[in-house]
């Protein structure tokens, strides 16, 4: 049994699905379908029930789960032990989908490679579910990401931008562009672009939430990827997307198809932040950490 395996298995496991685990784990389905028969003819026992669309984990896998997971992390702890006497394996720094806070990410990493000239600093892209394993399993050591709570249950994190919802992107044509101000309610006859559920799937359900307790109920709506597929779905008059000035500044000169207009109801609270994990905190996030302090206007 090889640490592949248990990754691998701890990433059917959280997905559910055998396609949806490959595609995160960027391996062909056969092999990863393959690895798995393998750990369960080495462990003895089943670990998954093979369904129409997806796969569920049985009680042998279930119990198998928590251990896999405590083996990732003890050879992650390893790991991470080794390479925090030697600073040359640099900063591991992961970001998602930036959108129009690139800028403030842009400022920050200039500014640790300015305090830590020496220090390689190491960039990857990943979504965020796979962040969170990637944190977990100390592959990482700090990412980039947007988020709906605060504090982030399980994880220690740093505020860069507050980009709360105040308002939306709404079709040109639309009678409720002729509003000064509108009611998210509302908006009930049109699409709703929202974050992806499969790369982002808590941000989407706490954003969901939020439109519910604001007495809207989203019976269409939409992932997105990306700023292009939203704004021809906006402007072709199918769609609207939750927005704040930052991002109606992008829109200024697209009145004649999309507007942005603020909404009545209460703010629905989103960051921008840094997450790291709290027991794992390198020198090298320390040192990010003084310079984000340094670099980030303080919160309100």
């Amino acid at each position: 049994m090889e640490l592949r395996h248990l990754r691998y298995f701890v990433a059917v496991a959280e997905e559910g699905s055998f396609l949806r685990a490959a595609r995160r784990l960027r391996v062909a389905q056969p092999a990863l379908s393959k690895q798995m028969r393998d750990l369960e003819r080495e462990v003895g026992v089943k670990l998954f029930e093979r369904l129409p669309r997806g796969a569920r984990m049985t009680r042998a896998g279930e119990q198998f789960l928590s251990n896999a997971r405590q083996a990732l992390e003890s050879a992650a702890r390893a790991v991470a032990t080794a390479r925090q006497t030697d600073s040359t394996m640099g900063l591991k720094f992961a970001h998602s989908d930036l959108y129009v806070y690139t800028p403030a990410l842009l400022k920050l990493l200039a500014a640790f490679r300015a305090a830590s000239p020496q220090t390689p600093l190491r960039i990857v892209r990943l979504d965020d579910v796979d962040q969170h394993a990637a944190l977990r399993e100390q592959r990482i050591d700090v990412a980039a990401t947007f988020v709906g709570t605060w504090p982030i249950p399980g994880l220690e994190a740093f505020q860069l931008v507050d980009c709360a919802a105040t308002g939306v992107l709404l079709p040109a044509t639309h009678p409720l562009a002729a509003r000064s101000q509108v009611r998210l309610r509302d908006l009930s006859d049109l699409t709703w672009l929202h974050p992806s559920q499969r790369s982002r799937p808590e941000l989407y359900r706490v954003l969901r939430t939020a439109l519910e307790s604001r007495g809207l109920v989203p019976t269409r709506h939409r992932g997105r990827r990306g700023d292009i597929g939203a704004n021809v779905a906006i402007a072709a008059g199918d769609a609207w997307a939750l927005a704040n000035p930052a991002v109606a500044a992008l829109y200024a000169d697209m009145q004649e198809s999309i507007v942005h207009r603020p909404f009545a109801d209460a703010p629905i609270p989103m960051w921008f932040a840094l997450v790291w994990r709290g027991d794992a905190r390198s020198p090298l996030v320390e040192t990010l950490l003084e310079v984000a302090r340094r670099t980030v206007p303080p919160a309100n």
